[in-house]
């Protein structure tokens, strides 16, 4: 057996971990000076942050005595801590008394604050790599595991670093006006991100940033022949990124459905590559429209919200760093923001949890957090229960929607697909292949064409009601038709 060399972790030479005693012993100074201004530090610090052991410790008596709206000073502090057998562990009076004369006025409260949590942060970005570190020697056989694990801990280090807080509503009040008049100027019904729908959008107002939008349906509906179609909409027609997690099929698999609902070609015909002349022209077109679209596609089966998370975050960036070089020699920066976010589909997305519905559970919210995060929508596409085959009425209730209720909660749309010819023509499956066993065409062989109802059973800001629209089996296409409404 080969022996493992020796490592510095083996026995590690640890530096000063970063900290500023000074700025801690101002912090608790200030607070000596003038208690109002604790409020103030509490926005940035925890007793866990200060890095001396005294100074949590004081620290934590002030909180508690101002929770109890007691006074907070020198007497108050010492009883507190004498009453908890911790006074000898701060150093006793001397040291709360060199604490109160730490700094002769409390006015940089802030600034102190935020020193000594940055100095924590550092603390736990080093703390979080020297676990990975030990993890990565013990050379694990799971390492796609532990290199998310490592990106979630990384992370949790940043997500600790996030400020909220109040905000006045006559601020709020200012930026809901200028949102209101800058709609009331551009004279438009769509405020959002177009699906290219008219009738969908009309009812949605479009994809907005932030929501999280579910759209379900049985196997071999068509949900994600309806996804591509959205993502393709915005990717041709708007200057937006799309970005594209298919769980279950393949990323050829996916362009070539693209290929021919934008070239308006026969799915069958070009798996076996028996195309007509218009088709090849089609072809040509449709890859010369689709190659200039800005959309990414990453068919990584198995993928955690995490991993989802990470890609968005660094194509984000990429995107918001982009120069963009025109004919005429001038440049143009973030000309491409990510502005919608597709995943196909929620159910096959891995998670930790004691069972399946407390898994999906957490990725419905973890998702939900993840559009409030890029500041864009999300659509999650989700498989629907068997329970609706057993109705006379098959057309989807958000109690069908499969393993777990927090879905619905979690989202900001809920939209169902239901065709009659799905339960009238037996056709159904596993998978959501829309190309069906009759190659998508009639018996005449024309396009197979059927109605589509998209249900919105959920709309949080807005109208519920349903949209028709025309879904051509063969080109994995569909095209608007009338709405009609509840």
């Amino acid at each position: 057996m080969k022996e493992k060399e020796p490592s510095s972790m083996d026995n590690p030479i640890r530096r000063m971990p970063p900290q500023d005693t000074e700025a801690e012993a101002a912090v608790l100074g200030g607070i000596f000076l003038s208690p109002s201004v604790l409020a103030s530090a509490e926005e940035y610090i925890v007793p866990e942050d200060f890095y001396k052991r005294a100074n949590q410790l004081v620290f934590s008596a002030m909180s508690a005595l101002s929770l109890d709206d007691e006074a907070i000073d020198l007497v108050t502090v010492k009883n507190y801590l004498d009453a908890r057998n911790q006074l000898d562990d701060v150093g006793g009076i001397p040291y709360l008394t060199e604490l109160a004369d730490a700094v002769p006025t409390s006015s940089h409260e802030v600034f102190y604050a935020k020193i000594v949590a940055e100095k924590a942060q550092l603390r736990r970005l080093i703390d979080a790599a020297e676990k990975i570190i030990q993890q990565s020697y013990d050379e694990p056989k799971d390492v796609p595991t532990l290199m998310e694990d490592a990106e979630t801990a990384i992370m949790k280090v940043n997500d600790g670093n996030q400020q909220g807080g109040f905000r006045p509503i006559k601020d709020v009040l200012n930026n809901a006006m200028d949102e209101i008049d800058k709609l009331a100027q551009g004279d438009q019904t769509i405020t959002g991100l177009p699906t290219g729908f008219k009738a969908l959008d009309e009812i949605t107002t479009g994809l907005h940033d932030d929501e999280l939008i579910i759209i379900a349906a049985r196997p071999a509906v068509g949900k994600t022949a309806f996804a591509l179609n959205i993502a393709q909409n915005v990717g041709t027609k708007t200057p937006k990124t799309v970005a594209m997690f298919s769980l279950e099929m393949g990323a050829e698999s996916l362009v070539n459905r693209m290929l021919c609902a934008e070239g308006n070609i026969n799915s069958q015909h070009l798996r076996t590559g028996q195309l007509s002349p218009d088709e090849w022209h089609s072809l040509v077109v449709a890859m010369g429209s689709l190659s200039e679209a800005s959309l990414y596609i990453d068919d990584t089966p198995g993928m955690r919200v995490a991993q989802i998370r990470s890609e968005c975050l660094k194509l984000q960036k990429e995107k918001e760093n982009e120069v963009i070089k025109h004919k005429d020699g001038t440049e143009e920066k973030g000309q491409h923001p990510l502005g919608l976010v597709v995943i196909d589909y929620l159910q096959l997305i891995e998670g930790t949890g004691e069972n399946r519905q407390q898994e999906v559970s957490a990725i419905s919210r973890q998702l939900k957090k993840l559009a409030k995060e890029l500041h864009c929508p999300v659509i999650a596409l989700s498989q629907l229960s068997r329970g609706v085959e057993q109705r006379q009425d098959k057309r989807p209730v958000l109690s069908d929607i499969r393993e777990s209720g927090s879905i619905e909660q979690d989202a900001d749309i809920v939209a169902f697909l239901y065709r009659e010819d799905y339960y009238r023509d037996g056709e159904g499956g596993d998978d959501d292949d829309s190309d069906n066993s009759d190659n998508g065409q009639g018996d005449d062989g024309e396009p197979d064409v059927g109605p589509i109802e998209v249900i919105i059973e959920k709309n949080r800001s807005g109208a519920r009601g349903t949209v028709k629209l025309l879904f051509v089996k063969s080109y994995n296409k569909f095209s608007s038709l009338a709405p009609m409404t509840e």
